[in-house]
């Protein structure tokens, strides 16, 4: 995420005009749990992933002088699913999830931010397409965004390998659901 204070008068007031900077956060070969429960027509699940994740934060004040520079070590990640019998959505980082990805203790968007600015693509998968064994999902995007007193762009990736466990499909059969 690249980002600045907007200039307006909520940037003003929030006291960020003149500031700038990135954050970054990312992670390599995650392993994880995703689970997805399809009943009358609705469909409801998460996934949670399990790596070591790194955010890293620079921020320029107004008036230069040395930047704000943070860097936040990870352990989890998660999304969640929602949608219907015909096609689910997986939505990454939901506003209540937590941890905050991209928050810091420099000046800047927060994650709850972000996900109010509709930033972050959610990925739509074809229910069918999660009987079969493996599935590889591919999301990307570029979005500017226009948060309270910040305005800025957010690049997003990921790619996932979904696999079936026949272990979970037989304990979600012994488990009764209202």
């Amino acid at each position: 995420m690249t980002f600045q204070g907007d200039g307006g008068p909520a940037c003003q007031r929030a006291g960020v005009c003149g500031y700038s900077g990135t954050v970054t956060y990312g992670f390599d070969h995650a392993d994880g749990l995703a689970a997805v429960v399809i009943r009358r027509h609705r469909a409801i699940g998460f996934g949670d992933f399990l790596f070591n994740g790194l955010t890293s934060a620079t921020v320029q004040g107004p008036g230069g002088g040395p930047p704000c520079t943070e860097k936040l070590l990870r352990k989890i990640d998660a999304f969640e699913v929602h949608g219907n019998a015909a096609q689910v959505r997986l939505v990454f980082h939901p506003p209540f999830a937590g941890p905050a990805f991209l928050d810091s203790y420099c000046t800047g968007p927060s994650d709850l931010d972000i996900s109010h600015a509709h930033a972050l693509p959610d990925l739509t998968v074809p229910v069918r397409a999660l009987a079969r064994k493996t599935l590889l999902l591919h999301a990307s995007s570029t979005h500017a965004f226009h948060a309270g007193p910040f305005q800025g762009t957010l690049a997003f990736s990921v790619d996932i390998r979904l696999r079936r466990s026949v272990q979970l499909l037989q304990l979600f059969r012994l488990i009764p659901i209202g």
